[in-house]
């Protein structure tokens, strides 16, 4: 497998980058896409989407603890009702 391209413009934003990283996670694995989502950590801290989807793959490695906390943050972040029940939900199977 190639390494993946790098873009320049509106397609290397923060977001842009999160998206590949969820894509990655099933092609190159979880922990390849933690690392990618890891370094979006200082752009994305007020992003929900990210918390959720750090919160994910957290799970997806065992770390349960790290997940939760995650999860809470996005709940803190979002003000959808849609998105805040989903995350009611997950908090709650824990």
């Amino acid at each position: 497998m190639s390494a993946p391209r790098r873009c320049i413009g509106p397609g290397n934003t923060p977001i842009a980058r999160l998206n590949r990283a969820i894509a990655l996670r099933y092609v190159a694995g979880t922990d390849a896409a933690l690392r990618q989502v890891v370094a979006l950590a200082d752009d994305l801290d007020g992003y929900h989407l990210w918390h959720a989807t750090y919160a994910d793959l957290l799970l997806e490695v065992g770390e349960r603890e790290q997940a939760r906390a995650a999860e809470l943050r996005a709940l803190e972040l979002t003000h959808n009702p849609a998105e805040q029940s989903l995350l009611k939900r997950r908090l709650a199977a824990d």
